[in-house]
């Protein structure tokens, strides 16, 4: 590990240990001594643990783009070029997502209400959708289902790269449809 990735691998693995621990803090805030709610900095107990159970509600059409950047060359995007990544623990090509519920929260999925659409360098015939346990409809490429990191903050962000979460990997998803595994690998775990 170099100097200059280690706040970056740090960055992550500090991400990664917050979005596990959140829910327990909510819960352990939710009564006070007198029975009533206790507030989490300043909000309601419905509020904080609607905020930390809520997922970016799904597009109304999603669009899959690319981004080209080093190290890892062109990978998926979506519409506003935030990175998307698959989950090794997923079947490829299977019919169910299984990151949910509190890796949902550090992982949220790709989701669209209409059929995605392919941008320059994607190919169509590699997109599709699965349904979620709640319904909605998450967006696949070559059979992955697609995820965000709650981490990357902005476009070109790739904090989520090649970690090991969950009891699998994370990557970056080439156009081709197979995983990026260039760049440095980061385990959360202790």
């Amino acid at each position: 590990m170099t100097a200059s990735t280690l706040p970056r691998c740090l960055a992550a693995t500090l991400m990664l240990g917050v979005a596990a621990l959140l829910p327990t803090m909510v819960t352990a805030q939710t009564s006070g001594m007198d029975g009533d709610a206790a507030g989490v900095a300043g909000q309601s107990p419905q509020a904080a643990t609607k905020d930390l159970q809520s997922r970016p509600d799904p597009v109304e059409q999603a669009r899959l783009e690319t981004r080209e950047q080093a190290p890892f060359g062109r990978y998926l995007t979506d519409q506003d070029g935030m990175s998307l990544y698959l989950f090794e623990k997923d079947e490829r090509h299977g019919q169910n997502s299984l990151c949910d519920q509190t890796c949902a929260i550090a992982w949220p999925p790709y989701a669209s209400k209409q059929p995605p659409e392919a941008g320059k360098h994607v190919d169509a015939d590699k997109l599709g959708t699965i349904t979620r346990e709640d319904g909605t409809r998450q967006v696949t490429y070559a059979g992955w289902p697609l995820y965000y990191f709650s981490g990357d903050k902005a476009a070109g962000d790739a904090l989520g790269q090649d970690v090991i979460h969950l009891g699998a990997e994370w990557y970056l998803l080439s156009p081709d449809g197979e995983k990026i595994e260039q760049g440095e690998r980061k385990n959360p775990s202790p």
